[in-house]
């Protein structure tokens, strides 16, 4: 299944899982994030499959400051998210919560580490 979102999926779970931060600083970042899970390099996918396509949102997310203090949970809720939406329904404990946050700060931090990161997460059946 090809699932792609769109910015204001993004801005519904910001509003959601942002805990009352106000607009966005920089729209581009949910706008980027979007083009980047969708992205196509001579007709084929740049990121293949669910979690890949979803690591990419969450990296976007979690790596560029767009909301005012929000970034790490809005990112780790549009990842579960994305992969709910794919009918990957995911339950990331509070140590897979923490192991995510800690590698989207790390500077080292990549879509296929984040992607690694996401497959790992408990699966509820």
């Amino acid at each position: 299944m090809e699932l792609h979102i769109d910015v204001p999926w993004i801005l519904q779970v910001a509003e959601a899982a942002g805990a009352d931060d106000p607009a966005p600083d920089d729209y581009g970042v949910p706008v980027s994030a979007v083009a980047r899970h969708k992205a196509e390099l001579f007709e084929e996918a740049v990121y293949e499959g669910p979690y890949v396509k979803a690591a990419a949102l969450v990296h976007t997310l979690g790596r560029c400051r767009w909301l005012e203090r929000s970034n790490l949970a809005v990112a780790a809720a549009t990842g579960v998210m994305y992969l709910e939406a794919a009918g990957i329904a995911v339950k990331p404990t509070r140590d897979d919560a923490i192991a995510l946050k800690d590698l989207l700060l790390d500077p080292a931090c990549t879509a296929a580490k984040v992607s690694a990161v996401l497959r790992s997460w408990p699966t509820v059946s």
